[in-house]
């Protein structure tokens, strides 16, 4: 009995030891290594599948579109993203479909790694709380839904422009899984959907099509060499209509005007000769304004436009009212020196 309290403290001693020593191992940067390998090994990987190829199904809605630029040649897209995928390790007993929506539940499944390839900036929407639900089915089929703002690239043609109309694309695609691992496709039935009550200042939507885009692409780069593959991709297009009542009011109608301005000069007197000049140089300088306004907005693109061949055209006309103004002041001032020599010969016969 005199012993029992030099035992406890030799117990205490010894197990104080173990703790320093396991605090000191798992300190270490191997450790920290070990566990992050660990938890690799034991995460989350792809459903298994009858020929090893896990299919997603895609769509979207599109809420809302605007923020055009042309200037950035980009455009912002708030969406809601839907994609279906079977996982029989989420099998249940449950007549009614399992709902998840939160965070913690959630990183529990996997999630396919879907990216926007085109998007320069994507975000999810967080308020009230983050926008995404789960639906997971008796059988094992999720039904994921979340809501996305993007920030889309679209390659403007602007040939046409006032007159044009574009297409934009959406390009979603897995980031890490190549074709024969995860197949992403459309849903069969109607997978791009759109709010009809989108009203656009510039711009009205006309079609919401889908596509696909597989290509072959290099991943795992490093300075020995590369892997090429196959990654399955999908392609929304978006085809959109300028609206030309903006520029009806703003460009062709006032340029016009000008034009019609500059040939008032016709009917003023020959003689008037700062007045017919001052005209004409007031509306070649307007119209040279005007069209330095249209190239501030608009890309510097290496090729013509439909408005700059407007645009030169109307000043083509002032330049040449111009023009006229000038041969007609010439030839009446050697009518008039041709007169005065007639009438000198004239009076010198005399």
């Amino acid at each position: 009995m005199h012993h029992q309290p030099a035992v406890v403290a030799t117990c205490l001693q010894l197990f104080a030891l173990i703790i320093s020593q396991a605090r000191s191992v798992l300190g270490t940067p191997g450790a920290k290594v070990e566990r992050s390998a660990l938890r690799q090994q034991t995460g989350i990987g792809l459903p298994n599948s009858e020929n090893g190829t896990v299919p997603v199904y895609v769509g979207y809605y599109v809420e809302s579109l605007g923020n055009f630029k042309a200037t950035e040649m980009a455009f912002d897209m708030d969406i809601y993203l839907h994609l279906s995928w079977q996982d029989d390790r989420l099998i249940h007993s449950d007549p009614e479909p399992k709902v998840i929506n939160d965070m913690l539940s959630i990183r529990n499944i996997w999630l396919p790694d879907l990216y926007f390839a085109n998007a320069k900036r994507a975000q999810f929407q967080t308020v009230t709380v983050p926008n995404f639900v789960a639906y997971i089915e008796s059988d094992g089929t999720v039904a994921y839904s979340t809501r996305v703002i993007l920030n889309i690239a679209c390659n403007l043609d602007l040939k046409d422009y006032p007159l044009d109309s574009q297409e934009c694309y959406v390009k979603i695609l897995s980031y890490a899984h190549i074709r024969r691992q995860m197949m992403v496709m459309w849903l069969s039935n109607q997978p791009i959907k759109y709010n009809h009550d989108i009203d656009l200042p510039e711009f009205s939507v006309q079609n919401m099509s889908t596509d696909y885009c597989g290509g072959v692409y290099s991943y795992a780069i490093t300075e020995r060499g590369h892997k090429r593959d196959e990654f399955s991709c999908l392609l929304g297009k978006i085809t959109l209509t300028r609206a030309i009542g903006y520029h009806l009011v703003q460009t062709y109608i006032p340029t016009g005007l000008i034009v019609a301005i500059s040939w008032v000069s016709f009917w003023i007197d020959r003689n008037a000769v700062p007045a017919r000049v001052s005209l004409s140089f007031t509306t070649l300088l307007t119209l040279s304004t005007m069209s330095a306004g249209l190239r501030f907005a608009l890309p510097a693109v290496s090729y013509a436009k439909a408005i700059d061949y407007w645009v030169g055209l109307c000043m083509l006309f002032v330049f040449g009212a111009l023009l006229e103004f000038a041969v007609v002041n010439n030839l009446m001032r050697r009518a008039k020196k041709c007169t005065l020599q007639a009438n000198a010969r004239t009076f010198g016969a005399f």
